[in-house]
């Protein structure tokens, strides 16, 4: 495969800011990067050695959106825009950045049976050298007393967990696909002492230092109980991937944009952060954009 270049014109930027925000039950710490009046102006080609690689590398996605459950009713209504929302996920990032079309997986209202299969399966079939995207939207819920969240297949019910999906369940598959960088990104509770926020000091590190490093990482809406069927959170996620020009988009990056507009919108806080104990050794996801 030929390494393709790609012509950008970089402006030297200024100063760095710390900005520390409270959320729902964490706070979270994050540092902005502040652009001054430019002095001069570097032209510099930003390609596949930039991120110290020679290929571009597999490109994984797992993309679940529940929309319908098969139990549905007061406490767990139906809704109209996960699957959407999943399925124009899907289209993005098949169109505008480095997922083929056959690595791609997207599950329509699938059962608790169906997504652990599909768990297996990457856990299968992914090496060290590929990156997995997983998605998940659709109703989460948060129990306070146990510290425990779930994803809610559309075989759930409201009234016994045994069809639930726990945190506990979605770290243990993340820890065990042996990818060299794991994106999760859910609409859902992840929380509690496995999901630790931090800073987003990694948009100021190098690409080739992100992406040489392991990571294990997660962006969430900061939901704790059943999400709204329109999110804002997924609005301005989809809106952050589909206005992006960088040739490289670190998910830490992402986050920064979108984090702003979603506070002002929503009730909630997103969060960004590590999934302790499956891997993460300080490194990030990166987008390629195509052309």
């Amino acid at each position: 495969m030929k390494t393709v270049a790609f012509l950008v014109s970089m402006m030297i930027s200024g100063v760095v800011m710390a900005q520390t925000v409270q959320g729902t039950s964490n706070t979270l710490s994050i540092q902005v990067g502040k652009v001054e009046a430019p002095t001069a102006e570097v032209e510099e080609v930003i390609n596949l050695k930039t991120l110290g690689i020679t290929k571009v590398p597999k490109y994984h996605a797992l993309i679940i959106g529940v929309s319908q459950y098969q139990y549905a009713g007061p406490g767990l209504p139906s809704l109209d825009m996960p699957y959407k929302d999943a399925e124009r996920l899907a289209t993005l990032l098949k169109a505008n950045y480095t997922f083929e079309p056959g690595d791609v997986t997207l599950l329509r209202n699938p059962t608790r049976e169906e997504i652990i299969n599909s768990f297996d399966r990457l856990a299968e079939n992914v090496n060290e050298k590929d990156n997995v995207l997983i998605f998940y939207a659709g109703h989460g819920y948060y129990d306070k007393d146990k510290d425990f969240g779930f994803w809610l297949p559309s075989d759930a019910k409201r009234t016994t967990r045994s069809a639930w999906i726990s945190n506990s369940t979605v770290k243990d598959y993340v820890g065990a696909i042996k990818a060299k960088h794991t994106l999760l990104i859910t609409d859902a509770c992840f929380g509690g002492s496995i999901f630790k926020t931090r800073s987003v000091e990694s948009v100021i590190r190098k690409f080739a230092e992100l992406y040489r490093d392991d990571s294990r990482k997660a962006i969430t809406s900061g939901n704790l109980t059943e999400v709204p069927d329109k999110s804002v959170f997924l609005k301005y996620l989809l809106k952050g991937l589909e206005d992006n020009k960088d040739v490289f988009l670190p998910s830490s990056v992402l986050f920064s944009r979108i984090y702003e507009p979603i506070t002002n919108n929503a009730a909630s806080t997103p969060l960004q952060g590590v999934i302790q104990g499956a891997g993460d050794e300080g490194g990030d996801f990166i987008f390629i954009r195509k052309n």
